[in-house]
Parts: C-alpha cells; sequence; structure tokens
C-alpha cells in the first residue's frame, strides 16, 4: 500500500511539472527584437565593430542597474494613488522620487566614462537621444512580432 500511495505521489508530482511547462514561443520573438536593438543601437551611434564589442557588455550592465532601481521604486508605489496620498505618505514618495534620481545621477557618473572608453565622448553623449529615437521602433517590432507581455496575477493592467 505504501509503494502504491508513493507511486501516485512522485506521479501526480511529475505530472504537476509538466503541465508547467514554459512557452517558448515568445523566445524566439523577443531574441529577434533583442538583435534588433543591437542593430540599431550600432548603426544610429555609428560604431564599428570593436567599439560596439566594447560598448555593449557596459551599456547592458548600466541598463539592468537602472531597471532594477525603476522597478524597486515602482513596486514600492504601484498600488498607491498618488492623488490620494497623506502628508506623510507624500513626503516619503517625494524622497523616494528624490532617491531614484539621484540614483539614475550615480549610474550616469559611474558608467558615463567607462562608456566614452569604449566609443568617444561624441558618442556618448548621443546615447540618450538615440534611446529615444529607437525606443518607438523596438515597440512597433514587438507588435510586428505579436509579442505578448506576461502580467503577473494581482497586477493592475
Amino acid at each position: 500500500m505504501k509503494k502504491l500511495i508513493l507511486f501516485f505521489s512522485v506521479w501526480l508530482f511529475s505530472y504537476s511539472l509538466s503541465a508547467q511547462r514554459f512557452d517558448s514561443s515568445n523566445i524566439d520573438k523577443i531574441d529577434a527584437v533583442k538583435e534588433y536593438r543591437k542593430e540599431l543601437l550600432k548603426s544610429k551611434l555609428n560604431l564599428n565593430d570593436k567599439e560596439f564589442n566594447a560598448f555593449l557588455p557596459i551599456y547592458n550592465e548600466h541598463q539592468l542597474a537602472l531597471r532594477t532601481a525603476k522597478r524597486s521604486f515602482r513596486r514600492k508605489w504601484y498600488t498607491k494613488d498618488i492623488d490620494n496620498l497623506n502628508a506623510s505618505e507624500a513626503k516619503e514618495y517625494f524622497k523616494d522620487a528624490l532617491d531614484l534620481q539621484q540614483k539614475e545621477n550615480d549610474l550616469l557618473n559611474e558608467y558615463g566614462p567607462k562608456i566614452a572608453a569604449a566609443i568617444g565622448w561624441s558618442k556618448a553623449v548621443r546615447i540618450k537621444k538615440v534611446e529615444r529615437e529607437i525606443k518607438p521602433l523596438l515597440l512597433a517590432k514587438a507588435n510586428e512580432l505579436n509579442i505578448k507581455k506576461k502580467r503577473k496575477k494581482g497586477r493592475k493592467k
């Protein structure tokens, strides 16, 4: 009897694991958008292969650190309606917003010279402009490929 119960327990557990397989249909599409992003960055900044290979890891590291800082701010304040904050919450929100801006500046001070060492200052100062130019192109490419953003349960749409 114990063997039978153990068998069914293992079987149910393995069945539940196989039912939660990751849908990889978006992976190829996301990779295509990432490649498109690389091509856009390379062409808009007029980078040769050597410059681009030195630039991309630094740029990606900077973007990851920036994204982490922004997500932590949003995670804290996402459920709050800033129009209905009391005085202490508003003061805390203001402090957190200033801290986020300071973090963005610190990251720029940290990664700016590294990026400039890889591609030169004249190209490094154009990065923000290029980011603004390519963002709509990347969104259009994602829409064209019909990439669906997966949302976590319990989050606003």
